[in-house]
């Protein structure tokens, strides 16, 4: 019974002999190759970061464009001069205005995704602005108002108010894209 009792001692020890040498290289091949794999994926990580910001820097700078070229559009001096018609109503020149102004902007509110969120807040704002001041205008004239008069309207009220949100928003998008760029 001793004999049975050391001999189980001993084929525990070479157990143990040949397991935690093992269990030392398993570890250390483990950790090796987790090393390797984890600074693998950083570095197509960054490459694919890379390659992502390389394929979106023309759509970005795309974006910043047109919404420049909207606002362009519908600066209220640009608008009037541009949608003026002798023969329309008031009422039917600010619906055009207006129409005009929405329908840019729904043209071109899928630039969104390129720009910042204060940016597009910064968009929007004009737009709501340039609406504003039609409305402003129009409530000002009677049933039996020409368009021109509306729009000697809206072009004296740019002339008075010295706020002028559109070139805000042009100048706020050229510094993001500095910042960006």
């Amino acid at each position: 019974m001793v004999l049975l009792q050391s001999d189980s001692w001993v084929l525990f020890l070479d157990l143990i002999r040949y397991t935690i040498p093992a269990l030392v290289v398993f570890l250390v091949v483990y950790l090796t190759l987790k090393k390797l794999l984890d600074e693998d994926y950083k570095r197509k990580k960054l490459e694919l970061d890379t390659k992502r910001s390389v394929e979106l820097t023309p759509m970005k700078l795309q974006a910043y464009e047109r919404l420049s070229i909207f606002l362009e559009r519908i600066r209220l001096d640009n608008l009037v001069m541009r949608l003026a018609e002798p023969q329309l109503t008031a009422t039917e020149f600010k619906h055009r205005l207006v129409s005009t102004v929405n329908e840019e902007f729904n043209h071109n509110v899928s630039q969104q995704i390129y720009i910042s969120d204060q940016a597009w807040v910064i968009v929007k704002a004009a737009r709501e602005d340039i609406i504003n001041r039609i409305e402003r205008a129009y409530k000002d004239m009677s049933e039996f108002s020409k368009g021109t008069d509306l729009g000697k309207a809206v072009l004296s009220g740019v002339m008075e108010n010295k706020k002028d949100v559109v070139s805000s928003a042009i100048l706020f998008l050229k510094k993001e894209i500095d910042l960006v760029f």
